[in-house]
């Protein structure tokens, strides 16, 4: 029985756009307007780990950056270690965002509120939300804004180089083969769907089959153990949680009877880069798990 389904953001069509370029600085057209990006940002804020990750990507890591719960992102980590830690991603430290001098912020529009215009007085404050399909554009745009276009596409070329070569490896060994992604949480129990983050990287990057309870067109749909028996999927991506809980679905005969359990083809996969940022970085990871757990004949 399913439960709640997680509705579909429309698409943000948020890329930053370059208007025009003085000898200081590129006017770039944000979420909500037009705001001066220096040529040359040295010391920039990143309010969210797609920031980051985008940042990272294009060789620029941050002065300073929001960190979740448990910390900056694992394969954000090591290209991190020299960078300030300034709140979490639903409150941001802004006295320490002051003290870094930065002269430039990268934010959320859809979460930075009524903080705009305190940001914007610390530093340009470029505004852009978290693309939900075309993050290839989302970071050549974000690239061109910061003179990094070049290096933003490298990173592209590189990821979709590595996803042909594993979607030709996964496709050769497992023809057909359904592929579901499951996140077990205290609250509830999630199928993942196609519509952001891990959901192209799988069934469009790397061309694996969804199985039909795999909601294409949404994030995620919420599901109750009942449903358990309905998951028949070949091969099962696990994000775990509540290891109590997933500890006493394991233990039931309904889990235990799964094609993809008795074949070993349930795989625990780390939350952080499958479902918590977006990019080339957190994508390859995905595309190595993938790689990892598919790319061999059992």
């Amino acid at each position: 029985m399913l439960l709640a389904c997680a509705p579909l953001a429309p698409a943000m069509a948020q890329v930053a756009e370059i208007l025009d370029t003085t000898a200081t600085a590129r006017i770039v057209k944000d979420a909500r307007g037009e705001v001066e990006v220096p040529l040359e940002p040295h010391r920039i804020v990143a309010l969210h780990n797609m920031f980051s990750e985008a940042l990272v990507a294009m060789g620029l890591a941050p002065v300073g950056a929001v960190a979740r719960v448990n910390g900056m992102p694992g394969q954000l980590q090591d290209a991190l270690k020299d960078t300030q830690p300034v709140g979490d991603q639903s409150a941001p430290d802004f006295e320490a965002i002051l003290g870094l001098e930065p002269d430039l912020i990268l934010a959320q529009a859809d979460k930075i509120g009524d903080n705009y215009e305190l940001l914007s007085a610390i530093a340009p404050t470029l505004l852009l939300d978290e693309p939900e399909g075309p993050w290839r554009e989302w970071l050549h745009g974000l690239g061109e804004a910061l003179g990094h276009a070049e290096q933003a596409d490298a990173a592209i070329a590189a990821y979709d180089a590595r996803a042909a070569e594993v979607k030709a490896e996964v496709t050769a060994l497992h023809p057909n083969e359904t592929v579901l992604l499951l996140r077990v949480r205290e609250k509830d129990i999630r199928v993942y769907g196609g519509s952001r983050r891990s959901g192209p990287v799988l069934y469009q990057d790397l061309g694996l089959t969804p199985h039909p309870l795999v909601p294409l067109e949404v994030e995620h749909e919420t599901v109750s153990n009942e449903i358990i028996p309905q998951l028949t999927a070949d091969h099962i991506f696990l994000m775990v949680e509540d290891e109590a809980k997933m500890s006493g679905i394991e233990a039931t005969a309904l889990w235990q009877g799964l094609p993809a359990v008795k074949a070993g083809h349930v795989y625990r996969v780390d939350i952080q880069p499958w479902n918590q940022s977006t990019g080339p970085i957190s994508f390859g990871r995905i595309v190595e798990d993938v790689a990892d757990h598919m790319g061999k004949a059992d």
